[in-house]
């Protein structure tokens, strides 16, 4: 990892720390987006982030849940293989309206379980509700125009979240 490369990878955990993510989830992720070969061991990572093999442990666990990292084992080999490919961070695009499904039937519940309250005192959930309501409908959209408009510009497949494969509207081979 040259000196670019580690302001990159510490720039990255520094901003998703930032966001209650550990630092080392994020310097683990950016390492992953940008290192080779594309997969790498626990030992691996631990030697090129200067880490423990807890730590790579404790955040590939953690990155590997929220979809933004794959772990696989090789056949005769016990080592895990860790990597960020392709697609990834699209797939996670695409999972964002059942994350907001979820909190929408939570906040249902939230008001339900307070309409006994006088009006006005459910204003801040209410907000909640209405602004979930609308995420999960709008993003699901909005991915699959990402998804289209990245697909023309890097001559890449794109699927919607419908699972439906959009079609690149570039001329010339794909």
């Amino acid at each position: 990892m040259n000196d670019r490369e580690a302001a990159f990878v510490e720039e990255m955990g520094q901003y998703m720390g930032g966001y209650g993510i550990t630092p080392m989830a994020g310097r683990l992720w950016a390492w992953l987006l940008i290192c080779e070969p594309t997969e790498q061991t626990a030992a691996d990572l631990a030697t090129d982030l200067q880490a423990s093999r807890g730590a790579i442990s404790g955040a590939a666990a953690f990155l590997s849940a929220a979809g933004m990292v794959r772990r696989v084992r090789r056949r005769g080999d016990r080592r895990e293989f860790l990597s960020a490919p392709p697609g990834t961070f699209d797939n996670l695009l695409r999972g964002i309206a059942a994350t907001y499904s979820r909190l929408v039937e939570i906040t249902e519940d939230g008001l339900a379980a307070t309409a006994h309250r006088p009006p006005g005192s459910a204003a801040r959930l209410e907000e909640v509700h209405d602004a979930t309501i609308f995420l999960r409908s709008a993003l699901p959209e909005l991915v699959d125009q990402y998804l289209l408009e990245r697909a023309t510009r890097r001559r890449v497949p794109a699927t919607a979240s419908s699972g439906a494969t959009l079609v690149s509207l570039r001329k010339g081979p794909a």
